[in-house]
């Protein structure tokens, strides 16, 4: 297994932890990003569990809940995002990466995203006090309930006005233009990249594909990012219906064949 690939838990989202955790050790995969949804109650079990397998934690993901947002006034992000904090922290996660919920009916995206900055501002400066870098993630306007921060470049500018990192999604940014510009101008605060396909003319939504079966040019991308000097792990991150289809185990084989072969042949 390469080391620089990573297994999303969404990837095998209706598996339970230990048939993931058995998964990834019949095929070798060193490294995972952790759901706290399979860590399950109380979540040290789970943490336990991790460590135990000997699992590295590529990175660990917070979600709002349905209708929650972190520029909602009365809950503080920073208070919503703590708990989350404490988690990645006790599994040894280098970073913790989110959404950012949705905006108030009728706002101005302007006005949302000035809130987003100065509410993730002193979330992010506690996670960098716990040894732990908090990221956003872009998500596609089908999601809109998830997130309101939709393009890559405008989670680097986040990134930038908010002293954060990036969980960059190449399907939310394969259809912008400059990515290897802004590749290269952001790489130094991009901590993860997740790697899937698309095929066009399917629903978008939550709607991925196998690295290969899709319409995005992803070796191009890939290639980009090392020539940036990306130095971080690529994150498998596979959910859908062709997923379910085929079944977990034979799309996370394809898609590690996939990407593996491809960071071999170039000396990665």
């Amino acid at each position: 297994m390469h080391p620089r690939i990573s297994v999303n838990m969404a990837s095998s989202m209706g598996w339970t932890l230990d048939q993931d955790i058995a998964f990834y050790a019949s095929r070798g995969i060193t490294a995972a990003t952790v759901l706290p949804s399979k860590l399950g109650e109380p979540a040290s079990d789970g943490i336990r569990a991790v460590r135990d397998a000997g699992l590295g934690v590529a990175a660990m993901v917070w979600t709002p809940a349905p209708g929650g947002s972190l520029i909602d006034e009365t809950n503080p992000a920073l208070q919503m995002l703590m708990p989350a904090m404490e988690t990645a922290t006790a599994l040894g996660s280098p970073c913790l990466y989110v959404l950012a919920g949705s905006a108030p009916p009728r706002m101005p995206t302007d006005v949302a995203y000035d809130r987003l900055v100065g509410a993730l501002r002193p979330a992010s400066a506690h996670a960098r006090d716990l040894g732990l870098r908090l990221a956003l993630e872009a998500n596609s306007h089908p999601t809109r309930a998830s997130g309101f921060i939709h393009t890559l470049a405008d989670a680097a500018e986040l990134s930038r006005d908010a002293d954060m990192g990036i969980c960059l999604e190449l399907q939310n940014c394969w259809y912008e233009r400059h990515l290897p510009h802004l590749f290269r101008e952001n790489v130094g605060r991009i901590d993860l990249v997740q790697v899937n396909d698309f095929l066009v003319g399917e629903e978008l939504r939550l709607n991925r594909r196998v690295p290969g079966d899709g319409s995005m040019p992803l070796e191009w991308m890939l290639g980009h990012l090392l020539e940036a000097g990306y130095p971080g792990y690529f994150d498998l991150e596979i959910v859908g219906p062709a997923i379910e289809r085929e079944g977990y185990a034979s799309a996370i084989d394809r898609s590690l064949d996939w990407l593996g072969s491809r960071l071999l042949s170039w000396g990665v």
